[in-house]
């Protein structure tokens, strides 16, 4: 009894962040049952981890007072906020998303009721009975798993099963290519949303077809196929959409370049947006008009133009990594000897110390004002954008955030399996042992910082050119904590694990505009919830998975390694 009370109050706490949030204003109708379903796939996780220790009348009891502890919770805390929304009282300055709006959605009733304070008790007990259902369901789900029928239907294998992942994304991006011809009025207004969410949820789904592929001709044939769709959806989706993929893939790159850093070497970095800053910042300086009268008047005397770009974008690439790379140098040799909290804090104080940099040395970077008016890339002069009308500015810069993050892909892949990679492992592991084994820890770190930052200055000149002005407040701490959380959660040292955190965590608040404004705390639950369910990410490395997996992956022992080595000579 007294698991089910604490697992009722969780589900109770998980609810109210849902409410708060304003998620059931989206969900209308469908929040019920919706809530419900979640609440029994989360009744099952908490349950299945308890049940060893509890019978079957046990099991069921727990998990019927879970979710009758949870309503019970729920209706009371509803119908505290429609008394107050009844009686006037404004609470919106506190709680935003508490309107009748969102409230009438949990009770599936009228608005109107809720402002008139016209609620049937009949409401609150449906409400209450649907997750006294999901508990059940979740005790059910758990004794179903440790019954026989489950094992037996996971020795079923369905036919073609692999080919449906496989061919799952190409049917939603045949789906989405159908969505955007004219005249078709699917999903009315919502139309562009759930386009994007497509779009989202087909890319990962792209993920995962590729990691079901079998090595040789089938995984290039799909990763060939795959890729062709992505460069074809800047010129099918509207500005919207290639506004909001275009910063999606602009922080992959950020992240695989942080993922060489946390991922590979091991050294928790939480100052990496300075890189980043400096990149943008880098390419700015040169594109932009100058507002400084000292520079402009040194460009006068020298015969240039302060009003005209001194560098194009492609001529300035160079010059933004080299910069971010000798910045990544500069941060890590003061902090070789740091490790674990102490490396963290100090690379936070660094991030921080480029931001007030740029803040008020107001004769370079015009301060608080940023720089404005900044170039956008060309394609040999000439903006792709006005000569076709299938592909808008944000479009292009989609285009080139894709090119980019397949080239900073490329080189992460190329690493990871290098002598390099194998030290920045090593490091990670265990530093006093990697160095008394050979490997130089100065030049190693050094080298991790340099390309991460690199990688970080491309995607920040990409970002300035997508926004056009930007400002010291866009390069605050919680770009950081973006990037990291993204890795996190995607998996760290994983390449597919990066672009899926970014999916999820820079694309979807799009979609749920509430859940935006409430971004961090979101980061904060999700990185205690794959903390605690699963440590290695939702794709992680192979080397990861091992790390933290080792008694479930069997690895070959040395007379198998030592046959499959003769079978490959013969």
């Amino acid at each position: 009894m007294k698991k089910g009370l604490n697992t009722g109050l969780i589900a109770f706490a998980i609810l109210t962040y849902v409410t708060l949030i304003g998620l059931p204003t989206r969900l209308e109708g469908a929040t019920q049952p919706v809530l419900a379903l979640l609440m029994a796939l989360f009744f099952f996780a908490v349950l299945r981890s308890q049940a060893k220790e509890m019978g079957r009348a046990a099991l069921l009891q727990n998990g019927l007072i879970a979710g009758l502890v949870a309503g019970l919770l729920l209706v009371l805390e509803i119908g505290f906020f429609n008394g107050l929304l009844a009686d006037g009282v404004k609470i919106q300055p506190v709680f935003d998303k508490i309107v009748p709006l969102n409230m009438a959605a949990l009770l599936n009733v009228r608005a109107g009721a809720i402002i008139k304070g016209e609620t049937s008790v009949i409401a609150y007990a449906i409400l209450t009975a649907y997750l006294a259902v999901a508990g059940l369901a979740g005790s059910l789900l758990v004794l179903f798993a440790r019954s026989g029928a489950a094992g037996a239907m996971r020795s079923v294998r369905i036919p073609g099963g692999r080919w449906l992942v496989i061919l799952l994304p190409f049917a939603l991006f045949a789906f989405i290519y159908y969505l955007g011809l004219n005249g078709v009025s699917t999903f009315g207004n919502d139309k562009n949303i759930v386009r994007l969410l497509l779009v989202l949820v087909a890319t990962g789904a792209g993920l995962f077809a590729l990691a079901a592929a079998k090595e040789g001709v089938e995984k290039l044939a799909i990763s060939a196929l795959l890729a062709a769709v992505l460069l074809s959806l800047p010129f099918v989706l509207n500005q919207f959409q290639n506004s909001v993929m275009s910063i999606v893939f602009i922080f992959v790159m950020m992240g695989l370049g942080l993922n060489i850093v946390v991922g590979y070497a091991g050294l928790l970095d939480l100052g990496y947006v300075a890189f980043f800053a400096i990149g943008a910042y880098v390419y700015a300086f040169v594109a932009a008009p100058f507002s400084s009268p000292y520079i402009s008047a040194l460009l006068t005397g020298m015969g240039i133009s302060p009003a005209s770009p001194l560098l194009g974008y492609w001529s300035a690439i160079p010059l933004a990594m080299l910069t971010a790379a000798i910045g990544g140098v500069l941060l890590g040799i003061p902090v070789l000897r740091l490790r674990g909290d102490y490396l963290a804090i100090v690379t936070l104080g660094f991030g921080e110390i480029i931001r007030l940099f740029m803040l008020n040395l107001g004769d370079l970077t015009n301060g608080p004002r940023g720089l404005l008016q900044i170039a956008q890339p060309t394609l040999f002069g000439v903006a792709p954008a006005s000569l076709t009308t299938h592909l808008d500015a944000q479009g292009w810069i989609f285009l080139l955030a894709i090119f980019g993050s397949a080239l900073v892909a490329f080189v992460a892949i190329r690493l990871n399996d290098s002598r390099l990679g194998r030290a920045w492992v090593a490091m990670r592991e265990d530093e006093d042992v990697a160095q008394a084994t050979g490997i130089h820890l100065v030049q190693t770190k050094l080298l991790a910082f340099a390309i991460g930052a690199t990688f970080a200055g491309l995607a920040g000149q990409l970002y300035a050119a997508r926004q056009i002005n930007i400002f010291p407040e866009n390069f605050s701490l919680f770009v950081s904590i973006d990037a990291l959380a993204l890795i996190i959660v995607g998996g760290m040292g994983s390449i597919p694990g990066v672009v899926l955190g970014a999916l999820a965590l820079k694309g979807l608040p799009e979609v749920l505009r509430g859940v935006d404004e409430y971004r961090i705390v979101t980061f904060a639950i999700l990185l205690i919830v794959m903390m605690i369910v699963r440590p290695e990410g939702i794709l992680p490395s192979a080397r990861r998975r091992r790390e933290l997996h080792s008694e479930e992956v069997a690895l070959p022992d040395e007379d198998e390694k030592r046959a499959e080595l003769e079978g490959r000579r013969a």
